[in-house]
């Protein structure tokens, strides 16, 4: 049997014996000084200054002068000595409690309690610092801790509906109420594809909000990474009837730091999106505008348009609206919200603008060109 490890003194008290030591051997280095190098050094003084004869005579003042600096020595270094322990114990306790404060701080998050904070001891920077950097990680652990709990619940929603469906057509061919033909595995399969985009959504989303996609940054061209991106759907617009062009505008200038693999799936999202909205006959441009400032990609589509009242949520996961855009859905409902994460995750910015509904809609990429 493993004997337990024994008790060792709080820190408090290890600092407090520490500082008691140190005090009490300069003490000790002082008395010696003053009791044993002190009058030697007295005497060869008078020596070499011409009083020879006063220096002979002074040798009973020796024990006089060792008497008096041992005194004062004493009086001094004990008084010293009191006051470093009175004002030794009060910081030490001080650290102490601030540690104390801490230890528990980080229990609670480990049980779960992510809205626990701690104040700064005020004991300099280095706590200051300590206690910034336990509430950001508390506060990080928390937005993740929401991220997930949201996240399931929303998975569990979005769920239902294929499940139900697939549930619904087995049970049915299992009744022989519903025929197990070319039609019927096509549905089954379609929901069965709905649920693995579903899951791999999901994934993406969850790693680019919390923080676990670590864009690839190296020189890109935008106008080439925008025409990859219409080359990309221009055969599915084509067969919709729905024409996709892009324009660049602005001087040229100097490539910039993006993620071409990232870049290249937002941008095929957003036209995936506008296409998705846009009925036969309409038209989506994408935009390249160079700024000295910044770069701008701009997906316009002449199709359903966006409600004022949906502007301001159609970035967040699974949004619906009853009329609009959202009521038609061919994807996961989280291709927006992946797209806003990634552009973030490339310090950039992601609005969208509509002038209501039936009058089309605009999705604008803000990209910062670095300075320096």
């Amino acid at each position: 049997m493993r004997s337990l490890p024994r008790s060792r003194a709080s820190l408090t008290v290890r600092l407090m014996l520490a500082q008691a030591a140190v005090l009490l051997s300069g003490l000790v280095i002082v008395v010696i000084t003053a009791v044993l190098v002190g009058p030697s050094m007295f005497y060869q003084e008078l020596i070499e200054a011409g009083h020879v004869d006063e220096a002979d005579g002074l040798g009973h003042l020796e024990d006089a002068f060792r008497s008096v600096s041992l005194t004062a020595s004493a009086i001094g270094g004990l008084s010293a000595l009191g006051i470093a322990g009175v004002l030794t114990f009060y910081l030490y306790r001080t650290i102490g409690r601030s540690l104390a404060s801490f230890s528990a701080a980080a229990g609670e998050v480990a049980a779960g309690n992510y809205d626990v904070r701690v104040t700064s001891a005020a004991l300099g920077p280095e706590f200051d610092t300590l206690a910034g950097s336990f509430n950001e990680m508390a506060a990080k652990l928390s937005a993740v801790d929401t991220t997930r709990r949201q996240m399931l619940a929303d998975l569990a929603h979005e769920m239902r509906t294929p499940l139900a469906s697939l549930e619904g057509h087995l049970e049915g061919v299992e009744d022989g109420v519903v025929e197990l033909d070319e039609h019927t595995t096509g549905i089954l399969h379609a929901q069965i594809n709905r649920l693995e985009r579903l899951a791999r959504d999901i994934r993406q989303l969850t790693a680019a909000e919390e923080g676990m996609t670590r864009p690839q940054l190296t020189p890109q061209d935008p106008r080439h990474l925008a025409a990859q991106a219409v080359a990309a759907i221009e055969p599915e617009a084509a067969g919709k009837g729905v024409l996709l062009t892009a324009r660049s505008t602005g001087p040229e200038i100097a490539p910039v730091p993006l993620d071409p693999e990232r870049m290249g799936q937002v941008l095929s999202n957003l036209l995936e999106n506008a296409l998705r909205h846009t009925p036969s006959g309409g038209s989506i441009v994408l935009h390249t505008e160079h700024t000295p400032a910044a770069v701008t990609y701009t997906v316009t589509d002449t199709g359903e348009g966006i409600r004022a009242e949906s502007l301001p949520h159609v970035f967040e996961r699974f949004y619906r609206a009853h009329t609009g855009r959202e009521a038609h859905r061919g994807g996961s409902g989280l291709g927006l919200a992946i797209s806003r994460a990634l552009v973030e995750a490339q310090g950039g910015t992601l609005e969208a603008t509509s002038e209501g509904p039936g009058r089309g809609a605009s999705f604008r990429i803000h990209l910062p060109r670095p300075t320096g």
